[in-house]
């Protein structure tokens, strides 16, 4: 079982959607096939791989509007970057929201001003 974090910091297992998984190593230059899925999720290993964040990254610049979801042992420190880079939400496993609460999550969200989901509401 895994937890959903959303893009305010709160564990939120209410969202269903279609999504299309990619890890980390996915060809950056294959992007373009994923922006007509309605959501991305991007696994990776290990929190010291960026590669998921560059992917986030590379996505919203090439028009994606959908969902994008990381899945990993992200840290409550690096949430503002990935939301700042257009993740929407992140997957993370019970066991690491148990070390990992949701007060943190919460705490660090609110650091994320100026991210994509910000400018786009005006």
């Amino acid at each position: 079982m895994s937890i959903v974090i959303n893009n305010q910091g709160r564990f939120d297992n209410s969202e269903a959607l279609d999504f299309i998984d990619i890890d980390s190593a996915f060809n950056v230059s294959q992007l373009d096939d994923l922006l007509v899925a309605a959501g991305v999720r991007i696994f990776f290993g290990s929190c010291a791989d960026g590669r998921f964040l560059t992917l986030g990254r590379q996505l919203r610049l090439r028009g994606y509007a959908g969902h994008i979801r990381v899945v990993g042992s992200l840290l409550p420190d690096q949430f503002p970057m990935a939301l700042k880079l257009g993740i929407d939400s992140a997957e993370i496993t019970e066991a690491h929201g148990a070390r990992c609460t949701e007060d943190q999550w919460v705490a660090q969200a609110a650091r994320a001003q100026g991210n994509y989901q910000s400018r786009l509401a005006g």
